[in-house]
């Protein structure tokens, strides 16, 4: 440090004049005289320093605004008793005669005078008016972070911002406890300070840090009998700022900025911790070196310059911003505000400004996923709205991978699988022969897979995600998409391409339904299996014979059987289904002859699922001494080989024992023509109250224990069966 007496608060002044806060000191007493003024006082009082240096204007008598100088008086005696130190707000009438907040923070001295420091905050004390009055307006205008809590600590709302600030998922994480989401909270002022306004029924306010995010938070919690609204919002930059500014020469060994100064030779004379820090040097061998010799030439020749036209008032500010390399190679990028001191010495400001540099390329980065996201989004609307106005498979698959091609992607692919195998079929783009392995690893896993960078293919640095195409348990293919960049599909991107793959396997489903049921000839084909039997859940042996009537798709990934069970008592017939895992549900619906008919539903339906997933159509299936006999028909042109594949993928003993073509019937076509009308829901309604025995009379089953298997209302049921009966009676009537 300087040796000569007084150098050390010459050369800080400069510095500290520069501070928009005003600094004082002076006796400790109740009309508060200033005995030293920094020149922030004509900033933040409109009064310059002199005025209030000599007496002239009296800061408690004459600045406080005169309905608050009791309180802050008193204020600041309480805080010196508990601790020495204080921190009160309150107005001020400016020599303008504007009224405005201020903040005041100090400590008593060894010699019993007052040091501290007061800026303004009236717009912080306007925000938090505004605040108060925006408690009664809808969430969807807060435009501070905001959640609710009820009574339990649970959430109940979270908007966007808060969602944002906390790095949650706003809708997932409502009807969980505060507590358990954030257990860092747990021992802090978050804690302590929600709890004391739950329990006062009075609004606090306080600011707080929180070491999982790294940042400071200022927040407003307002109870009611409902529970607890928080407002908060980031103020980790105004509190660092603070803590820069919070004594006089204390304050600048201690803020978290470097502070300098130099004299007319270019060598340094003052230079905090902070500083040194930055530069990872130590203090003495810092001062009375050449600025070039410590930050290099081109930076110290270029703050001298700047300086140098600031003493000409050719400019009004300067800002340098450059890298320093510390002794252990550290690099760090720095600002330094500096301006000119003395006669050709300068001070200045110098700041580690990482963490800004970091936030901006984050928030960068933020920017480009949410464009890429939203251009996803409109690409996958674009595909589901699109595959409805195709006709066959061949332009659904087309149009899949033309669109996201067009879209946020360098190139996408189709591929429709045999087993294993997968054959791409549709591809646009120039990606587009990236990604097979991984197209085969996500129809064997069944889920969305993306490439890691061993399994990119090509000589590109991008990625690849593969998503299988999939509807009801049947796999139709897979959806190969491919980007330019790493991390191109996250969480979010994931979500909707598995979507959209569902979306495609649906399309793919009802074109192959459709095609199966318009086709004037089908293809009949019989098989014969014993493993089948384990897989239904029904004996292969013994006394019963059982005959699956039709499965019907109640959709939700359910499905309810009618089976006729004839060798077996009703009770007999009823417990072959209940002590089944797979069934439940289950309800004897009535009886004809010797036989009985049981209705059970089940979570799938695997046998009926390969059959469909082919376009295929279940006829009929007995289980017989040992034996099940499956007979089911498919369009022209179907791979026999492909669909028994898959069915011995459910049961790996499947024989196909015989196959013919058969023509159907002119009452067969109009009864496709209009069953092809249907809804899912009405064809649903419609089969379950024919097989379930709700036609005849009397009725084997109402309508409300047909509605209850298929996990609907009954005024629901009855809409979806009136609108089948009308599109079917139409079809002989019109």
């Amino acid at each position: 440090m300087p040796t000569e007496e007084g150098s050390l608060r010459d050369a800080l002044a400069p510095a500290i004049e520069r501070l928009p806060e005003m600094l004082y000191r002076g006796p400790e007493e109740r009309e508060r005289p200033l005995t030293a003024v920094s020149s922030g006082s004509d900033r933040v009082s409109g009064y310059g320093r002199a005025t209030l240096e000599d007496g002239e204007v009296v800061w408690t008598r004459d600045v406080v605004h005169p309905s608050d100088r009791e309180r802050a008086w008193n204020d600041v005696q309480r805080a010196l008793g508990d601790g020495g130190t204080y921190d009160v707000t309150y107005r001020i009438v400016t020599a303008d005669e504007d009224v405005r907040w201020v903040r005041d923070r100090g400590e008593r001295l060894g010699d019993g005078t007052l040091s501290g420091y007061v800026e303004d905050v009236t717009e912080l004390k306007e925000r938090e008016v505004r605040l108060r009055e925006e408690l009664d307006e809808t969430f969807e205008r807060i435009s501070d972070a905001f959640f609710a809590l009820d009574p339990e600590w649970r959430f109940t709302y979270v908007n966007d911002r808060a969602a944002e600030y906390l790095e949650i998922d706003g809708e997932g994480v409502v009807g969980e406890n505060v507590w358990e989401a954030f257990p860092a909270a747990l021992g802090t002022d978050f804690e302590s300070e929600y709890e004391r306004a739950m329990e006062t029924q009075e609004a606090v306010t306080f600011t707080e840090y929180f070491e999982p995010l790294d940042a400071y938070f200022e927040v407003n919690a307002y109870p009611s009998e409902t529970g607890l609204s928080v407002y908060f919002r980031d103020v980790t930059e105004r509190v660092e700022r603070e803590r820069r500014l919070e004594r006089y020469e204390a304050i600048v060994e201690t803020v978290w900025d470097g502070v300098y100064a130099l004299d007319g030779e270019g060598r340094f004379t003052v230079a905090n911790e902070a500083y040194c820090e930055l530069l990872g040097v130590e203090r003495e061998d810092v001062l009375g070196r050449r600025a070039a010799d410590v930050v290099g030439d081109g930076i110290a020749e270029g703050a001298r310059q700047f300086a140098e036209e600031m003493r000409r008032d050719e400019r009004e500010s300067a800002t340098l911003s450059f890298t320093i390399e510390t002794d252990d190679g550290e690099k760090r990028p720095v600002e330094a505000r500096l301006g000119p001191f003395r006669e050709n010495g300068r001070v200045g400001v110098l700041r580690d400004v990482s963490r800004q540099r970091e936030r901006r390329q984050r928030l960068r980065r933020q920017r480009e996923r949410l464009s890429s996201l939203v251009a996803l989004y409109d690409a996958a609307s674009d595909v589901s709205s699109a595959v409805i106005e195709q006709t066959n498979r061949s332009a659904v698959e087309g149009r899949v991978a033309n669109r996201l091609a067009d879209g946020p992607y360098t190139g996408a692919w189709v591929g429709r699988t045999t087993g294993t195998d997968v054959t791409r079929v549709a591809s646009a783009g120039e990606d587009a022969p990236r990604g097979t392995a991984l197209a085969t690893r996500a129809v064997d896993d069944e889920r969305v897979v993306v490439a890691a960078e061993s399994d990119a293919e090509g000589d590109g640095g991008g990625e690849a995600v593969a998503v299988p195409i999939s509807y009801e348990g049947g796999t139709y293919g897979v959806l190969v998409v491919c980007a330019a960049h790493r991390d191109a599909f996250g969480d979010a991107e994931r979500t909707v391409l598995g979507r959209l793959g569902t979306t495609l396997g649906h399309a793919i489903a009802a074109l192959d339904r459709k095609a199966a049921l318009l086709s004037e000839h089908v293809v009949q084909v019989e098989y014969r299996s014993q493993a089948v039997a384990s897989e239904l859940g029904v004996p292969a042996s013994g006394d019963g014979r059982f005959r699956f009537e039709r499965t019907v798709a109640a959709g939700d990934g359910e499905y309810i059987h009618y089976v006729w069970v004839s060798g077996l008592s009703d009770e007999g017939a009823v417990a072959v289904f209940e002590d089944a895992e797979r069934y439940r549900h289950v309800r004897l619906v009535g009886e004809r002859g010797d036989a009985v008919l049981v209705e059970a539903t089940t979570a799938d339906a695997h046998v009926t699922a390969a059959i469909a997933s082919h376009g295929g159509r279940l006829r009929s299936l007995t289980v017989r001494d040992g034996e099940v006999r499956v007979l089911a028909e498919f369009p022209q042109g179907v791979d026999l080989r492909t669909v028994t594949g898959s069915i011995r993928e459910v049961a790996d003993d499947v024989e196909l024992v015989a196959q013919q073509t058969v023509a159907r019937d002119d009452a067969e076509d109009e009864r496709v023509d209009a069953f092809g009308d249907l809804t899912e829901r009405q064809r649903a309604a419609f089969e379950s109250a024919y097989y379930g025995g709700y036609f005849e009379w009397p009725r084997d089953s109402t309508a409300e224990d047909l509605a209850e298997t298929m996990g609907v209302s009954a005024p629901t049921f009855h809409q979806h069966l009136r609108a089948a009966e009308r599109k079917l009676l139409g079809v002989y009537v019109d």
